[in-house]
């Protein structure tokens, strides 16, 4: 016995998924004579048709979007940003080598810590230099 058009009207009538529609089994054959909607909301009114209780959804906590494609600076503003501060260090290193104040080994390798991102600003390139000035 294949009632899927009455599952499908009823589904649509209840507002609700085909697989929570439920039949009463005791009065199939009236139901297979249904053929239209309003024949349909009389028996779901009768209770011959009915439907399942639904599983109840836990509302899932909103997860912080923090992905590549949310954030909001430019790739140009950060690159702005690493060249000033690359510039400043190295104009500061340039200045003192030339005063002579810094040998050429330790300035080298504060131009390199400065290349690969170690210092955040012209004061830690400094605070470094002051530690390792012999």
């Amino acid at each position: 016995m294949k009632l899927t058009a009455q599952k499908r009207m009823a589904a649509d009538i209840l507002d609700v998924g085909e697989n929570r529609v439920c039949f009463d089994s005791l009065r199939l054959d009236e139901i297979k004579q249904a053929i239209t909607k309003q024949d349909i909301r009389d028996l779901i009114k009768d209770r011959a048709i009915r439907k399942r209780p639904g599983v109840a959804k836990v509302k899932k906590e909103r997860r912080k979007r923090t992905g590549a494609g949310r954030r909001k600076f430019k790739v140009k503003t950060r690159k702005r940003d690493y060249i000033n501060k690359i510039r400043k260090i190295r104009t500061y290193v340039r200045d003192q080598m030339n005063a002579k104040s810094l040998d050429k080994a330790l300035g080298d390798a504060v131009r390199k810590y400065a290349k690969a991102g170690q210092f955040k600003n012209l004061r830690q390139a400094k605070e470094y230099i002051k530690i390792n000035k012999k």
